[in-house]
């Protein structure tokens, strides 16, 4: 599938669980179509009421990889707006720039992000780090990863007001990533990233993202769950949030 574009549209149908109060990012998923040169990723879904409840929720999502040689290039950037009863709830963006160096079957990689989220009071958090990805099984389309690397992350909350808290730390993260084939139109992929704060060895984060797809000729239906947790959250926000998703990918 060399010098072949490929475009996924997605739509998210189903429902979210609580607010997103980590700030781990998953950008696994857009692995599975990389053979391709180009791959190119869009979605945005919507939710519109008006009369008794005025209510303005949409989602916006853009994952784009290059891959040349030894080099492979993400970038991913979603953004998320709800308004109910002209009150703004949230107003929220993420965006990750990742760079691979591939080593045969391992790699190493770089990234910078950021995010804001109105929700959780977070007017920013900014990241950069790098690390080494160690492949430990590869057979067909089924492998095991796993990576280390370390990150800078500094985070600002409650902007402007008596509670304002800035965090500067550096982290490690421990990953794993594993896809198994179920059938032949069938597979799991799933992600878990683990975080510890070099200071304080209590103050830790943890993703976990399994996802399950089914794929037609140009379509896959999929399902995902996420679920985050931060053992000592800086503000006064819920340690843990999930959110279970059902959608469509249309490959073009």
């Amino acid at each position: 599938m060399t010098n072949k574009k490929y475009l996924s549209f997605a739509i998210v149908l189903l429902f979210t669980f609580n607010a997103r109060s980590q700030a781990i990012i998953n950008t696994e998923n857009l692995m599975k179509s990389m053979d391709s040169t180009l791959t190119v990723g869009f979605g945005i879904n919507g939710d519109f009421k008006f009369g008794n409840l005025e209510l303005y929720q949409f989602n916006i999502t853009n994952q784009i990889g290059k891959k040349f040689d030894k080099h492979l290039i993400r970038l991913l950037f979603n953004y998320e707006y709800i308004s109910e009863n002209s009150e703004v709830l949230a107003s929220d963006y993420i965006a990750q720039l990742r760079y691979n160096y591939s080593l045969g079957n391992h790699s190493v990689f770089s990234f910078i992000q950021s995010q804001k989220s109105r929700a959780l009071s977070l007017n920013y958090r900014n990241l950069i780090g790098g690390g080494y990805r160690h492949n430990i099984y590869k057979k067909e389309e089924n492998y095991f990863d796993v990576s280390a690397g370390v990150f800078f992350e500094n985070e600002l909350y409650l902007k402007d007001t008596n509670k304002e808290v800035m965090i500067e730390n550096y982290r490690v993260s421990l990953s794993s990533f594993f896809k198994v084939s179920v059938s032949k139109k069938s597979f799991v992929n799933t992600s878990i990233y683990y975080q510890i704060n070099l200071d304080n060895s209590k103050d830790t984060r943890l993703f976990i993202e399994p996802r399950w797809y089914y794929e037609f000729d140009k379509i896959a239906v999929y399902v995902t769950t996420q679920i985050r947790h931060h053992t000592t959250p800086y503000i006064d926000i819920k340690k843990t949030d999930s959110e279970l998703l059902v959608g469509l990918e249309f490959n073009l």
